[in-house]
């Protein structure tokens, strides 16, 4: 599906700083021209990343065992109805190209910080908001990688929608979960979706059929991206 271009970028970044304001780690001034909106995320995020928020958190332990990625506890980031369409722009597919020099840059410092393919943590990406670093599902998981708020905290996570700190944040949690499957990456992956109590429960993958689907299509993307590369 062809996803539209966003029609006012500078009326949308006015929109989104009213909106997330408080979740951003400096203030985003605005203005009456219009602006690259990948230029203006990374005014708003530049700080973070020279002032070290992207260095590795302490882990959360419970993270290891708990069900936090299905955890419905009131936080300070308000659950909302509805796709996250409906509260925060999907972006179009020439703003995430100017993104992606960025994505893939913080794929590969983590995923090697952590020992793990960075094809994986860009296959999880995909199929978790389709590289859209403001998405926001119903159940309120949010950013790149879909950091519920109990995990983004746990995770030592400031800010789910900044790419950096989300895409630590995420690769860390599944780093855990195939440390806590030994090693293997369907039960990982089983456990990134459902939670890790949720697969030691069923001992295998739960009998949830979005939790299947999703482990098996990351399992493609992965196996597509490494085909690709070996061409």
């Amino acid at each position: 599906m062809k996803i539209p271009d966003l029609p006012d970028v500078s009326a949308i970044l006015n929109r989104k700083i009213a909106e997330i304001q408080s979740r951003l780690p400096i203030k985003m001034k605005t203005s009456t021209n219009k602006v690259s909106f990948s230029e203006e995320l990374n005014k708003a995020t530049a700080s973070a990343a020279v002032s070290g928020e992207s260095a590795a958190p302490v882990i959360d332990p419970s993270l290891l065992t708990g069900n936090i990625k299905n955890n419905n506890s009131k936080t300070k980031y308000p659950l909302v109805s509805g796709s996250y369409e409906s509260v925060y722009p999907r972006l179009s597919q020439l703003e995430i190209q100017e993104l992606m020099p960025r994505i893939n840059a913080a794929i590969e410092t983590y995923s090697k910080a952590y020992g793990l393919d960075p094809k994986l943590i860009r296959a999880v990406i995909k199929e978790e908001s389709g590289f859209q670093p403001f998405a926001l599902s119903t159940s309120g998981a949010m950013g790149l990688m879909q950091l519920m708020p109990g995990t983004a905290a746990g995770l030592g996570v400031t800010d789910a929608y900044n790419i950096e700190q989300n895409i630590l944040g995420g690769t860390q949690y599944l780093y855990y979960q195939l440390k806590d499957f030994d090693g293997d990456l369907s039960l990982a992956l089983a456990a990134y979706n459902a939670g890790p109590n949720a697969v030691k429960q069923y001992g295998g993958i739960p009998p949830y059929e979005q939790t299947q689907r999703y482990v098996k299509k990351v399992l493609s993307t992965y196996q597509m991206y490494q085909a690709l590369e070996d061409n």
